[in-house]
């Protein structure tokens, strides 16, 4: 492990900024030198430069502290600058590896997936699809899942009022894919069970983006000859797991 050389007054004032989150959202002075069993003089002294630098913020009223408008903006730019490909890629090259199976990561685009990356398993019958193209999303596993967080009103508009049956599986009434939806925001994963290819199963979990919406997917899909209800409770749990895990490292909290 490298040695890092630290510095004292740094490492507290990350440690302050470390002791708000969404269920403290605002602290007390006295509050924050307890958490850190600091004085009161100490802690005041960072974050009054903390403050100054637009880091912290103070309510003039009840005088407590909270976390400054400038952590949004340094927020958006990291955010600007992560691509999600280099965090997600050796994630869905373990799950590949690790069910043999193809795994993809998309994002959505209006009424339609788009495919970002593809880890191909080493298996003779394989799924063709290419980096780039895209898909309906409302027949597939990676669409459904991001369709899942988004409200009703904005899917009825969303999507045209004639769902093109894609296979004789394919949801095709409107009122029926909001259901499957709701059922999807509920149980974290969403299957194409041969709505967009007949004899292609899959099952996919949405990624959630810093800001908590569900941005991309991941999907592991394969032949309904391996992908068989004996292996699905695996298979959902590994996909669920490894969502999360994107999902965290792009800064999303539960």
């Amino acid at each position: 492990m490298e040695n890092y050389k630290r510095v004292q007054s740094i490492d507290r004032a990350v440690s302050i900024l470390k002791c708000f989150s969404k269920q403290r959202k605002e602290m007390k002075l006295s509050e924050i030198a307890d958490e850190l069993s600091l004085n009161k003089s100490t802690v005041h002294g960072i974050i009054s430069t903390l403050k100054y630098n637009g880091l912290i913020d103070q309510d003039e009223e009840t005088q407590k502290y909270r976390l400054g408008l400038y952590l949004m903006k340094l927020g958006d730019t990291v955010a600007s600058s992560i691509d999600i490909r280099d965090i997600a890629h050796p994630i869905i090259k373990e799950v590949s590896q690790q069910l043999n199976e193809t795994v993809h990561l998309s994002k959505l685009d209006g009424d339609e997936l788009i495919y970002l990356d593809k880890v191909e398993s080493n298996q003779s019958m394989r799924i063709f699809t290419t980096i780039g193209s895209r898909m309906p999303a409302y027949c597939t596993g990676m669409g459904k899942a991001m369709l899942a967080y988004i409200d009703d009103e904005k899917i009825n508009n969303l999507l045209p009022d004639a769902l093109e049956p894609m296979t004789e599986h394919t949801i095709t009434d409107k009122n029926e894919l909001l259901k499957r939806l709701a059922d999807i925001r509920e149980k974290g994963y969403a299957m194409d069970n041969e709505e967009n290819s007949i004899g292609l199963r899959c099952i996919a979990a949405p990624i959630f983006d810093h800001k908590g919406n569900a941005k991309y997917a991941i999907s592991v899909s394969g032949p309904t000859v391996r992908m068989t209800d004996k292996r699905m409770e695996n298979i959902i749990s590994i996909i669920k797991d490894s969502a999360r895990k994107i999902s965290y490292k792009l800064g999303y909290e539960e």
